[in-house]
């Protein structure tokens, strides 16, 4: 339809948003006890503890998922932008594939991927060309 591609068509909507989600973030340090929240980060990435513990106590800061619900719309948006964009190019049908996005992420990904190559179109370049790394 006309109206996504003038709202999704350029990246500006999803700059825009990341810009508030920027904010977020800022707005969230500058609090008091902002470094100790932070610092729960370490049991996440660290893989001698248990990551799901260490998730589980960054969920239970409301600061932490103000930040982590626009992250993820955010990053829904972008891959389904690409899904979209990559899908007109290359004429293939992905409604399904981007409403599995917008509900679930990444398994959207994933269905537009297997929709492309059961279509006979190969993988999606998603921007990419062979010659880029020349």
């Amino acid at each position: 339809a006309e109206i996504t591609k003038k709202v999704m068509g350029p990246i500006t909507p999803i700059v825009g948003l990341a810009l508030i989600h920027l904010t977020i973030v800022l707005v969230a340090a500058a609090q008091e006890g902002a470094l100790e929240q932070v610092l729960i980060f370490q049991e996440v990435f660290d893989p001698s503890m248990s990551q799901l513990a260490g998730m589980q106590k960054l969920f239970e800061i409301p600061n932490f998922v103000a930040e982590e619900w626009p992250h993820v719309l955010i990053w829904d948006l972008f891959v389904g932008r690409q899904i979209w964009i990559d899908s007109l190019e290359r004429g293939i049908d992905a409604r399904l594939s981007l409403a599995f996005c917008n509900f679930i992420g990444p398994p959207g990904m994933v269905l537009y991927v297997a929709t492309c190559l059961l279509s006979g179109k190969g993988l999606p370049a998603m921007g990419y060309k062979d010659d880029d790394l020349s």
